[in-house]
């Protein structure tokens, strides 16, 4: 039996290099590796060595390398970011230690919870590999066959002044989340000059509420009629151990009546 390779690049065009090669397999915080995958794996390349652990703002842009953990990015934000609330119901402290954000992005897995928020931010992310160059996380999430052979090497989104919300739906504080609500508005003076609502969990993967945000945007938001907006929205789940696919399709309304509500009186 041949024996596993492992590399270590210390540069990006090292990486690229190694990248072009079949079946390798990407390591840098190593939570996401299953046993099978160890097994049938070839070559590991560790990217540990690169220089992609940083959380920096560039101007108005928050650059996010690919190394860095989830609990670094809890440091770095401001505490009431919602990207940091929703990283925080991540998994445990020692873990979220480990979970690397380039791993974390290209899986995305519901339990990481960054999905919504990073939609609703518009995250761009960096890529080398087959394919190179900067694309919307949301291409990356809509057809992940263009992404095969590659890594994210950053996340990276606009530092706008929002008003946020995130909040999530499990069975206990420590399961994995069932369905994610994500808001996140733009408000200009009185008004919501610009809306981004994100519901993940669903049938297909993430639904954008594009009505909701529509109905939100020119209005007040102490004058949203919360119940009238959730009427209209119609999310579609499949059956989970947290519930029913029509029972997660009330409790993505409720979250959003509340996340509204929850807004309108922080004003």
């Amino acid at each position: 039996m041949k024996a596993m390779e492992w590399y270590f690049p210390k540069s990006r065009e090292e990486l690229a290099e190694l990248l072009k090669e079949e079946g390798a397999l990407i390591h840098a915080g190593g939570t996401a590796i299953k046993e099978e995958r160890i097994k049938s794996a070839k070559r590991v390349i560790d990217i540990s060595s690169l220089p992609l652990n940083y959380v920096k703002k560039d101007g108005n842009i928050w650059h996010i390398g690919a190394t860095a953990t989830l609990n670094r990015v809890i440091d770095s934000l401001e505490s009431d970011h919602f990207l940091v609330k929703a990283l925080k119901c991540t998994a445990t402290t020692p873990l979220r230690n480990r979970i690397t954000m380039g791993g974390s992005v290209y899986l995305s897995p519901l339990w990481s919870n960054l999905m919504g928020p990073l939609l609703a931010l518009e995250a761009e992310i960096e890529v080398l590999g087959r394919r190179q160059g900067t694309c919307k996380y949301e291409e990356l999430l809509s057809d992940r066959g263009k992404f095969q052979g590659c890594a994210v090497t950053e996340v990276r989104f606009p530092d706008v002044k929002l008003i946020g919300w995130f909040d999530r739906f499990a069975r206990t504080s420590t399961d994995y989340s069932a369905l994610t609500v994500t808001i996140a508005l733009s408000v200009e003076g009185e008004s919501i000059r610009d809306a981004k609502v994100v519901v993940t969990g669903s049938k297909k993967v993430y639904d954008r509420l594009s009505g909701v945000e529509k109905a939100l945007q020119g209005s007040r938001l102490e004058d949203v009629d919360v119940e009238g907006i959730s009427r209209n929205v119609n999310v579609e789940f499949t059956d989970k151990p947290a519930g029913s696919g029509a029972y997660l399709a009330e409790v993505s309304k409720v979250l959003l009546c509340r996340g509204l509500n929850a807004l309108g009186s922080a004003r």
